[in-house]
């Protein structure tokens, strides 16, 4: 059994938030007061939200935070850590590592944690790459620096599994698997994330909330049958679930999911720490 379950647990849920707020949109070099505005709603508007419902649950979640946030908004992210909730990396202003060379990933990380550790007196345990956009540095990067654990990769759905380093790919040889490292890794997926399912884009995005819905309900429906000690990982952004209808359909999940029995709701920290060899 590599997931120690509190006793009368059966799987894990972990709610997670990316609080990119308007780190989001200058990462991707929108400078007009529109598209900063919806990063900031997320700020002035959808976090208040989260943290209320999540106290009338009494859920204690993740939120990862990028350092240009946290420079930001200070006492939104104070307020998050007081109330139980883990503070973890996101870079600094949402920059993909994929578009970083090394000097200057090792700059955003440590600038990032630095900002996080100032506010929470703490440094962060576990990364979320944004955009999901891992470089082939970044893994090596965070077991130097002692992180516990990433969420950011797909390899898995619901079963977190050990991250490996080294790996080489080629269009002429078969792929050759790195070493297995200490990282755990607590995967993602999109079909489980409130941006491409939720916000507009030119390509699509809002989808009605009974879709959502729909998908959210059939894996976590999924996994609880299916799945020895499965941990059900969902991503969501203040900017997005925030707005009325989608923290409505976000209550109508949580509601579902705790009149399952024995569904251990975690912050990421608490299952990194629960997972045995």
């Amino acid at each position: 059994m590599p997931l120690d379950l509190p006793s009368s647990a059966i799987c894990a849920v972990c709610l997670t938030f990316d609080f990119d707020a308007i780190s989001a949109w200058l990462s991707m070099k929108e400078r007009s007061p529109t598209a900063i505005s919806r990063g900031e709603f997320g700020a002035r508007v959808g976090v208040s939200r989260i943290l209320s419902l999540l106290e009338k649950h009494d859920l204690k979640t993740t939120f990862f935070v990028p350092g240009h946030t946290a420079d930001t908004y200070p006492e939104i992210v104070r307020k998050i850590h007081e109330k139980g909730h883990e503070v973890a990396h996101h870079g600094y202003c949402h920059e993909s590592p994929m578009d970083l060379n090394y000097e200057e990933e090792v700059a955003v990380l440590d600038k990032g944690t630095s900002s996080l550790r100032v506010l929470t007196g703490e440094r962060p345990l576990g990364y979320r790459a944004p955009s999901w956009k891992t470089s082939l540095n970044t893994l090596e990067l965070l077991l130097e620096r002692d992180f516990i654990y990433d969420s950011s990769t797909m390899a898995d759905d619901f079963t977190p599994y050990k991250c490996r380093v080294g790996d080489e790919a080629s269009l002429t040889h078969r792929f050759k698997f790195g070493r297995e490292s200490s990282l755990l890794e607590i995967p993602v997926a999109w079909n489980l994330d409130d941006w491409t399912l939720f916000e507009y884009e030119e390509s699509g995005g809002l989808s009605a909330p009974s879709k959502v819905y729909e998908i959210w309900v059939g894996d976590f429906d999924y996994m609880y049958r299916h799945v020895e000690n499965g941990v059900f990982t969902l991503t969501l952004h203040p900017q997005v679930i925030g707005r009325g209808h989608r923290i409505v359909v976000l209550e109508k999940l949580i509601k579902h999911m705790r009149n399952c029995p024995n569904v251990w709701f975690a912050r990421m920290i608490d299952i990194a720490k629960a997972w045995k060899d």
